[in-house]
């Protein structure tokens, strides 16, 4: 039973380190303003007019990218053809 204990209270730090992702809602941690964006879920990124001070970065969907955080940022996640899966901080 101490293992158990010892193994649950050596996990705890870890859980503060994973990333959580967040929903493109009116969430306090949308630090990027991605929840007045979320209408452009399912459009294609070519038709997308963003201001030109914001931020953005658009990835394919699984395509490698650099881990840097930038908390204002704007990801735009698309599959090959260019459609708006997701949006998220960072």
């Amino acid at each position: 039973m101490k293992y158990i204990a010892l193994m649950a209270l050596a996990a705890l730090p870890l859980s503060a380190c994973m990333a959580e992702e967040t929903p493109a809602t009116g969430d306090p941690a949308d630090t990027c303003g991605m929840s007045g964006y979320s209408s452009l879920v399912g459009t294609n990124v070519a038709a997308v007019t963003l201001p030109a001070d914001k931020v953005v970065r658009v990835l394919k969907e699984g395509q490698p990218a650099t881990m840097d955080f930038l908390e204002d940022r704007l990801n735009i996640e698309t599959d090959d053809d260019g459609i708006i899966l997701r949006l998220y901080c960072g």
